[in-house]
């Protein structure tokens, strides 16, 4: 991981929203997890959202993936963008094939009745204030040029808008990782028309995500009501979903780097 230094890392990503750090992964980790990826996948598994195949929950339900999710580089890259040891993992990890159109933050939900700041409640003035409480962590499992990359709104962390002001495209290396407080606004992929030969290579992105937060009560509030979108996602009950943060052999990967598990109330 070759960051200047976790200080740096964290005061970027409190004043721009985001930063880049580099050889998380090395080769080997990296064809592995497109390779289990990319297996689910084609075996018909996850869900269709938006165009792009998504399989929430996936350090849970991709086999053999959990410890992509649970990395003592992408744990300590979450350390420190945030500033502190003492973090907890949201519940949340997702696998993607494929992209998904148009600019939004991932701190709120429709679904819980603000687009804005539905996972931490309270108001849209409170939330775009302050040092970030949860980020998430974007590991792109190949080259991101300016045909498939993620791209961001520097700054859009601390304003509570859905229209860039300086859209900023995120490029790097397979084996970097993108990490992002979750009130940045941002874009999966600039859709090409339709006969583009880039197209091709869009559907064919492989990208997984997992979010981290200060182990405080607004990463719990986030955590609840985010889990409520992955259920619903998922199809699931609550009574079903209620152990999906607690599975086994990834709480037990995150215990040993001493990071808990958040857990329903």
């Amino acid at each position: 991981m070759t960051y200047a230094q976790p200080v740096e890392l964290a005061t970027r990503v409190t004043t721009e929203g985001w930063a880049i750090a580099k050889n998380c992964l090395d080769a080997d980790e990296i064809h592995n997890a497109r390779t289990l990826i990319a297996a689910h996948f084609q075996a018909g598994k996850g869900l269709l959202l938006d165009g792009a195949k998504v399989q929430p929950a996936a350090a849970h339900l991709v086999p053999g993936l959990a410890w992509l999710y649970a990395h003592p580089q992408i744990v300590e890259v979450a350390r420190a963008a945030l500033g502190t040891r003492d973090i907890t993992f949201t519940g949340h990890s997702d696998a993607h094939q494929g992209f998904t159109l148009g600019w939004h933050k991932d701190s709120g939900s429709e679904a819980l009745g603000d687009p804005l700041c539905g996972y931490f409640g309270g108001s849209s003035a409170a939330l775009f204030q302050g040092v970030p409480e949860v980020v998430k962590l974007g590991i792109y499992l190949q080259e991101s040029t300016s045909s498939n990359c993620l791209r961001v709104d520097p700054g859009s962390h601390l304003r509570p808008h859905l229209q860039p002001v300086r859209p900023t495209e995120v490029l790097m290396e397979a084996g970097d990782i993108v990490v992002f407080d979750v009130r940045i606004t941002h874009a999966g992929a600039m859709v090409p028309y339709p006969d583009s030969p880039e197209l091709h290579a869009l559907r064919e992105r492989i990208s997984a995500f997992v979010t981290f937060g200060r182990s405080s009560e607004r990463t719990r509030y986030f955590s609840q009501a985010n889990m409520v979108r992955q259920r619903r996602q998922l199809g699931l009950p609550e009574e079903e979903a209620a152990g999906m943060t607690m599975d086994g052999g990834h709480a037990a990967l995150l215990a040993s780097l001493d990071v808990p598990v958040w857990e329903e109330s």
